[in-house]
């Protein structure tokens, strides 16, 4: 293989290996954690949005740092190391504070590690093939989840509570599958060089520019604030799926009543784990294909299909709280059919609308604003916990829909510009 397929195979497996990160906080450490330690969502979504807001409003800085340095591969492997490290302490369990303060680190390490990722994607990418290999590495990306989720369908372990090796397991798998990317590929860029502060005043002064120009942009200001209110609920359902999973289902498969597709779930049967990981896996099949699905419709009817995608959601959250505890069927038809379709449409058709809306010449700059938007989209967690210890996961899962209307509401505000007119 030509050494420029090698590296760009290598970038491409790195999406893979963060994503078991990812997977495993979903459907291993929030709900081991509320098994080990009771009603303790809010602790996890306080520190959720704690570390994610820090990241976020640390991106100009970063960005910042990899432009004027060079020194992306280096960075990469720090943040990577820092991630996989925490991933391995974990396998050892701990105390709640130890728990907690890992993944407020752990996210940090992965949030930074995405920045210092995308800033190699053109070292690796042929001239106008930069999209096509981001493509790809979204679509391997999944299969980091299968990584995680097989793993606790063929070698369940007994509980929740029981399932701190299978985090130190994901942690030698994100650094298995990132070794190549570590190793083979390094920024090729001309760096600007110069000393560092200026650079970051600069990021941050183009970022406050951006802000106070952002009302003269109605139609972008409005689909930002709507993006931002689907994605907050999409980042909260991620993170607290397997919890909720397994909190609405405990009594039946208690009482050995929880089937699925003829499959039965119990203590005399397959454990809570496997059930998970197969919901998980449909999950993540149904994501992967609404993907590709919606793809072909993006391109001409962005905006129709972002609000369509939040729709779904919609949907999602209101089977997932009627169903939730009964009915799998119908609870894998809304939830995971619904959530996955709004998964699949809110990340596709969000780029595909920036591009359309943002002044062509300053398309960098407002995708910069796009990404610290999307990273700090995490306030749901915070009052999903608060809610869930307070009065139980189906009201704090319907709670999620008072962000998503509002998400809704701007998302119909939105004027998409006349494809002849000029939006510089």
């Amino acid at each position: 293989m030509p050494h420029g397929r090698l590296r760009a195979s290598a970038w491409v497996l790195y999406d893979l290996a963060n994503t078991v990160y990812a997977a495993a906080v979903t459907y291993l450490f929030t709900p081991y954690f509320t098994d080990r330690f009771g009603d303790a969502r809010t602790a996890i979504g306080l520190t959720t949005t704690a570390s994610m807001l820090l990241a976020g409003l640390g991106s100009p800085l970063l960005g910042a740092v990899v432009d004027r340095t060079g020194g992306t591969r280096g960075y990469l492997a720090i943040a990577t190391l820092l991630n996989v490290a925490v991933m391995l302490a974990w396998g050892f369990g701990g105390s709640a504070a130890a728990l907690l303060a890992g993944l407020f680190v752990a996210n940090i390490a992965y949030q930074s590690a995405l920045t210092f990722y995308n800033a190699l994607l053109p070292s690796v990418a042929a001239p106008g093939r930069e999209g096509w290999l981001s493509g790809i590495g979204t679509g391997v990306g999944y299969f980091g989840n299968v990584v995680v989720l097989l793993s606790l369908i063929l070698v369940p372990p007994a509980s929740f509570a029981a399932a701190a090796p299978y985090l130190a397991f994901g942690g030698a798998a994100f650094l298995l599958f990132a070794l190549p990317c570590l190793w083979l590929v390094r920024d090729t860029r001309t760096v600007a060089g110069g000393p560092l502060g200026p650079a970051v005043r600069d990021s941050w002064h183009g970022l406050g520019r951006t802000l106070r120009e952002l009302p003269k942009h109605r139609a972008l200001l409005f689909f930002l604030l709507g993006n931002f209110c689907l994605v907050d609920v999409l980042n909260t359902a991620i993170q607290f799926f397997g919890d909720y999973v397994k909190e609405v289902y405990r009594e039946p498969f208690a009482r050995g009543e929880l089937q699925w597709f003829g499959i039965a779930y119990g203590p005399q049967a397959g454990s809570m784990v496997a059930f998970l990981g197969a919901l998980g896996l449909v999950f993540s099949a149904l994501a992967f294909g609404f993907g590709i699905v919606l793809g072909a419709f993006t391109d001409r009817h962005a905006l129709r299909v972002l609000q369509g995608s939040g729709a779904c959601l919609g949907f999602g959250l209101c089977g997932g709280a009627w169903f939730g505890g009964g009915d799998t069927t119908g609870f894998t038809i809304t939830l995971l059919g619904g959530g996955a379709i709004g998964m699949a449409g809110i990340w596709t058709a969000g780029r595909k609308l920036l591009l359309d809306l943002a002044p062509p010449a300053r398309i960098g700059e407002f995708f910069g604003l796009y990404g610290i938007t999307v990273k700090v989209s995490v306030l749901g967690s915070a009052a999903y916990g608060l809610m869930a210890d307070s009065f139980g996961c189906k009201p704090a899962l319907l709670a999620q829909g008072v962000p998503l209307l509002l998400g809704l509401l701007f998302l119909a505000m939105v004027r998409m510009p006349d494809k002849g007119a000029s939006t510089a």
